[in-house]
């Protein structure tokens, strides 16, 4: 099994200094809601003409940074079974797509799912759905079973066969198993954790079983065991857990033994239950999901560097402004402290603040490599100015190699693009002792 390449990002520093929103939506009866963490006032947003169909595949997740909320099953009154509801203006989009299980991968602005036993992804900006990889066993394991770890682009889920209960991990960019692990068991019975959530500041894994909740690791099978929420007697299929980014909670819902459902406010890091409270509507809201705005991480993955998807980015190096763009990446050239401006459907944040080091290096030399037209329709030219190239090599900005040619010639070499899709992708040349980078453009 291949694990994928992926650099970890050092955090430097970095703050919160306005909370702007920390409500959840969801679903109760015939109604769209949400319901605000800090006080507990709840709103209906929408109202459908009947109640709309929610299987316990969890088919539904957030973009909490542009306030979209995904959701696979049927609405009345809207035609297709995978909508878009947008949390700012309460309108929706309908689609004929029918996914399930899916978390969205807020880097590359798609959703990432696993169904029966394949696994793809959703592209959102072209609505296409893309097959990557047979996996698993097709089983339905209940309790909120899978996550998105964005810092390794990495896809969690649980599945069971052969008797055995696992834990999947899938790089999201192939579709290759990462690891398949069998789930810890006391006794006879597996101990493995659902409501699965992820941190996405430093990918930490947070789930529960049985009322006790600690950190996931897949790859090992296991859960720390932390506290037990005291009066947690069984979990609730269609409802989902999620974590505040803003106070880093994790937000568990539960039925209670007194036969209540409530919400207990988790602060994992610490170990301590700050708050348990009755849910509102009679525990009745379904596929809970938090819109709260949060600060933007910085994720640096094959020499790139990412925000989230949004509208409008102010790139700082060492604090100086350096590029303004409307792509949510670049390719640092240097080793130098970074961080971004990002504008989203709603508010503007700074990112946080890392240190990134190239894993190749700029030399003067390669003033003489020149990559034109960019961008191109199809084909460009790579003018070397006699230097020997050992390759050349074209990666989408998920990581995926597209194109790799060993040119015999020297001088000038054309190279052919025009059967890949519209977009960006990073060119890397290499000679025998150097790399050259650069960002180029297919329209």
């Amino acid at each position: 099994m291949k694990k994928s390449a992926f650099v970890l990002l050092i955090l430097l520093c970095f703050s919160i200094t306005e909370s702007y929103s920390q409500n959840i939506y969801g679903f109760v009866d015939n109604y769209f809601v949400s319901f605000n963490l800090q006080d507990k006032t709840k709103d209906t947003l929408i109202t459908f003409s009947g109640n709309p169909w929610i299987n316990i595949g969890f088919r539904a997740a957030i973009d909490r940074f542009n306030g979209r909320y995904f959701f696979g099953g049927s609405i009345p009154g809207y035609d297709g079974n995978f909508h878009i509801i947008s949390l700012p203006d309460s309108t929706i989009q309908s689609f004929y797509l029918y996914p399930d299980n899916i978390e969205y991968d807020f880097i590359r602005n798609r959703l990432v799912y696993e169904k029966h036993t394949g696994f793809y992804y959703i592209d959102l900006n072209t609505m296409k759905n893309v097959f990557l990889s047979e996996t698993g066993f097709g089983s339905i394991v209940y309790g909120q079973a899978r996550t998105y770890i964005p810092q390794k682009n990495q896809y969690v889920y649980i599945d069971y066969g052969n008797d055995t209960l696992y834990y999947f991990v899938l790089d999201a960019n192939t579709g290759e198993t990462v690891c398949q692990t069998e789930a810890e068991k006391e006794g006879l019975y597996y101990y493995s954790a659902g409501n699965l959530v992820t941190n996405i500041y430093n990918g930490d894994i947070i789930g529960n079983n049985e009322g006790c909740y600690g950190i996931v690791d897949p790859c090992n099978g296991t859960i720390t065991k932390l506290s037990t929420v005291s009066d947690y007697d069984a979990q609730l299929n269609n409802q989902m857990a999620v974590f505040n980014i803003m106070d880093s909670t994790y937000v568990l819902p539960y039925y209670a033994t007194n036969a209540q459902t409530r919400y207990a406010v988790i602060d994992v890091y610490s170990d301590s239950i700050l708050e348990i409270f009755d849910q509102p509507w009679q525990g009745k809201m379904n596929l809970q999901q938090i819109y709260d705005q949060p600060f933007a991480p910085l994720i640096f993955y094959h020499d790139t560097l990412f925000a989230p998807y949004g509208k409008h980015y102010k790139w700082y190096k060492n604090d100086t402004l350096i590029s303004e763009t409307d792509v949510n990446y670049i390719v640092p050239k240097h080793k130098a402290v970074y961080k971004a401006e990002v504008e989203f459907a709603e508010y503007t944040t700074m990112s946080q603040t890392i240190e990134v080091t190239p894993s190749f290096t700029y030399s003067n030399k390669y003033h003489n490599i020149k990559v034109y037209p960019n961008p191109t329709s199809g084909y460009f030219h790579v003018s070397t100015q006699g230097e020997k190239i050992n390759n050349i090599v074209l990666y989408d900005i998920g990581g995926k190699q597209v194109y790799k040619n060993s040119p015999s010639q020297k001088d000038m070499i054309t190279v052919n693009i025009s059967n890949l899709d519209r977009g960006s992708y990073i060119i890397i040349i290499k000679s025998k002792s150097q790399t050259y980078k650069q960002l180029i453009i297919k329209e």
